[in-house]
């Protein structure tokens, strides 16, 4: 569909200028701290790459332990130490400074963040694009995850959840086929307040996910394999219990065994419960 393909370049042109655009923020908001050009330099090719890495390994050791940490009572500090901290190093931090303002771990609960767990219900449309064909259909997917709330506007999320990405039927030139995938997410949602009580976030994640191919001759196959997602979007509140959202969402789906190599681009509806 020309309008996904459209959306897919606009929102790589959107997510770059934003990223820098909330770069150049974090260092107006840190000018007390004057780093060299080394340092710069130091931190663009090291120290970022590195502090995004953990970021996304937290997210995964997030993730795992989820369910214990929920009975434990502490998925807050989890997702804060794991997660959020890292990612604030990674992005909000200004190049070359080496102390972040407003760093999650040195702020009080109530007193310069606020901490909420909520469940999302996500809906919308998607486009597969496998063997040089496209084809469209629904998705749909629950997730669970922690929401902080910094003074500084920045706004962070670690969450988990499935989706059912598409089921679609394709027209190629060797015959018809139906697709089916179905994605098990770990999933970071970084960015701030942009303007009223709207809020820019970025999306970037890791999921397993599987995939069935029937032909129009009765035969089918599966395939599964683990891969990357990213993502932008726009949230908003509703009251205090409730948000909703808008967002793009692009996979990556992949198995050079099989020989199986998609894509799915992805645009949701979102509404959340926090409590």
């Amino acid at each position: 569909m020309q309008l996904m393909a459209t959306l897919r370049t606009s929102v790589n042109i959107a997510v770059a200028t934003a990223l820098l655009g909330m770069s150049s923020l974090a260092s107006a908001e840190r000018i007390e701290e004057t780093p060299s050009a080394g340092a710069m330099v130091a931190d663009a090719v090291l120290a970022r790459p590195l502090y995004f890495v953990l970021s996304q390994a937290g997210a995964l050791i997030y993730g795992a332990t989820l369910p214990f940490t929920l009975l434990g009572g502490n998925a807050d500090q989890a997702a804060e130490t794991l997660v959020v901290t890292p990612l604030q190093a990674a992005f909000v931090r200004c190049l070359g400074c080496g102390k972040v303002e407003n760093e999650v771990g040195s702020l009080n609960e109530g007193d310069g963040k606020r901490i909420r767990h909520f469940v999302m219900l996500s809906g919308g449309a998607a486009q597969l694009d496998t063997d040089g064909e496209t084809g469209n259909g629904a998705t749909y997917g629950l997730y669970l995850g922690t929401h902080f709330e910094l003074t500084d506007k920045s706004r962070f999320d670690v969450m988990l959840g499935a989706k059912r990405l598409a089921e679609t039927e394709i027209k190629a030139s060797t015959g018809t086929f139906k697709d089916s995938a179905t994605s098990y997410q770990i999933v970071s949602r970084f960015g701030r307040e942009v303007f009223g009580n709207v809020d820019l976030m970025f999306k970037l994640g890791a999921h397993h996910w599987s995939a069935e191919r029937k032909l129009n001759t009765g035969s089918k196959g599966d395939t599964s394999g683990n891969d990357f997602l990213w993502g932008v979007g726009l949230d908003t509140g509703l009251g205090d219990k409730l948000r909703v959202g808008l967002d793009y969402t692009s996979y990556s789906m992949e198995n050079k065994d099989d020989g199986y190599d998609a894509g799915i681009d992805t645009l949701d509806l979102n509404v959340s419960y926090l409590f």
